[in-house]
């Protein structure tokens, strides 16, 4: 339980919606934080209720996880991060997690490891996911930076020119604009979420809205995302034609 939440559950209730509405989907992408305080035992729930998943998951960390717990459980070694080639697109998902702070940072050869990356995409447009959002959101309580080094992070990504949008978590608000003229998208979660509160300059408020999740859809060099907000069906207002 997590204030008074079950996330696990909450994730399974969001799973089954996937599964339900896009069957046809090509991957899940899970950008953190998978565990709130790095718990073994909670990467070993994780991994139980992602063995029942159909479509592909690929899992990075973010600021409350524990690279080592995760890797005793999940298996491999290093960053937590892979690229998935996706029809004419690149799909790069990085490890933006940092050992001594909540900051994102890429440090430790991940910088080089995404420069390996988009050079060798070989002309694909590329989606970055990641979970700290490196720029401001302009909300009140997030008084502190989410990254690192991000005038290196930027130069890197405009050196290429192939990166269409990027996808974030960490902040538990859902946004949507521009950082250094590329496109993203802020997935709110399914767990706690973030109050928008304007006058709110010390610890953010919590509530357990509904579980939300994001579609990406891409088509050509266009990328279109969709919110679901509600996993259950709202009270229909006027019918449609039958489907």
């Amino acid at each position: 339980m997590l204030y008074s939440i079950d996330p696990a559950q909450r994730l399974r209730d969001t799973l089954a919606h996937v599964a339900r509405v896009h069957a046809d989907g090509k991957l899940i992408l899970i950008t953190g934080d998978l565990a709130d305080t790095g718990d073994p035992a909670a990467y070993r729930l994780l991994h139980d209720i992602l063995s029942k998943v159909r479509l592909p998951v690929y899992l990075t960390l973010g600021n409350h996880d524990d690279r080592s717990a995760f890797r005793t459980v999940f298996g491999g070694e290093g960053f937590v991060q892979a690229t998935v080639d996706l029809d004419d697109w690149r799909i790069i998902l990085l490890d933006t997690k940092d050992d001594v702070s909540h900051f994102g940072c890429l440090d430790g050869g991940r910088f080089e490891w995404l420069e390996e990356q988009l050079s060798s995409a070989e002309g694909r447009p590329v989606v970055l996911a990641m979970h700290h959002t490196p720029g401001n959101l302009h909300v009140p309580c997030f008084r502190m930076g989410d990254m690192k080094q991000t005038d290196r992070f930027f130069s890197i990504l405009r050196r290429d020119a192939s990166v269409r949008h990027m996808l974030f978590g960490h902040r538990h608000v859902a946004a949507a604009g521009s950082l250094s003229g590329i496109s993203f998208t802020a997935s709110r979660g399914t767990a706690q979420h973030i109050v928008l509160d304007w006058e709110q300059y010390g610890k953010p408020i919590f509530v357990a809205a509904a579980p939300s999740y994001d579609v990406v859809m891409l088509e050509g060099t266009d990328v279109v995302v969709h919110r679901h907000e509600e996993l259950e069906a709202l009270p229909v207002i006027r019918p449609g034609d039958p489907k």
